[in-house]
């Protein structure tokens, strides 16, 4: 099997670093770490972090280097009001892909929600958004991994979100996933200072 070029492993590697929470929040990301643990050159190395800063997954600062994004109350909560217009504008859209919705049984709850609104995205046939939903959901991750601690998920919130999305009952779905969002953004402020707290704030992507 061809092994993939090294800016491709560079960038599928620090991409599962974010989602394995090894970036802490504000953590200096240092490229000659990262391409020994890679056993990579600093090139492709620095080529992947410049793809991750320019979708918004890592921050660059100019003169000083790459660092995980450090989140505060305010922006956590921007996140989660951009990822619902985001889901909003899917719903509002008419499908025009035929998307079944297939419970994962055995996924966590972070998985079975992120699949959710996945499947709502994929029915849009809307290339654009589908992508610019998928790169929201993977700025979100870190924030949700910190929710277990600070604003944990309730399982029949997500369970009551999947029976909805799979019966096709549009408005009242469309009235949970704004209940969602609220209570997300009302927990913005525990949110962000656990993550400040937390050596594995920064996120799975």
């Amino acid at each position: 099997m061809r092994m993939r070029d090294p800016y491709g492993q560079a960038l599928s590697a620090l991409a599962g670093f974010a989602g394995e929470g090894r970036f802490g929040s504000g953590m200096p990301l240092v490229i000659t770490s990262l391409a020994h643990e890679l056993g990579l050159s600093p090139t492709p190395v620095r080529e992947a972090l410049a793809r991750l800063a320019g979708e918004g997954l890592v921050e660059h600062w100019p003169g000083r280097g790459y660092f995980a994004p450090s989140l505060a109350a305010t922006d956590v909560a921007e996140l989660y009001d951009y990822h619902q217009r985001l889901v909003l504008w899917a719903i509002d859209l008419p499908p025009v892909a035929s998307v079944e919705f297939v419970k994962a049984p055995n996924g966590s709850l972070l998985e079975r929600l992120e699949q959710v609104f996945a499947c709502v995205t994929a029915r849009s046939g809307n290339r654009i958004l589908i992508r610019t939903h998928r790169l929201a959901a993977a700025r979100l991750r870190p924030i949700r991994l910190v929710e277990a601690a600070a604003a944990p998920l309730e399982p029949e919130q997500v369970a009551g979100l999947e029976g909805l999305l799979k019966t096709g009952r549009a408005l009242e779905f469309r009235a949970a996933l704004v209940r969602y969002h609220e209570d997300r953004m009302s927990a913005s402020i525990s949110i962000a200072n656990a993550m400040r707290r937390s050596d594995e704030s920064i996120e799975r992507i």
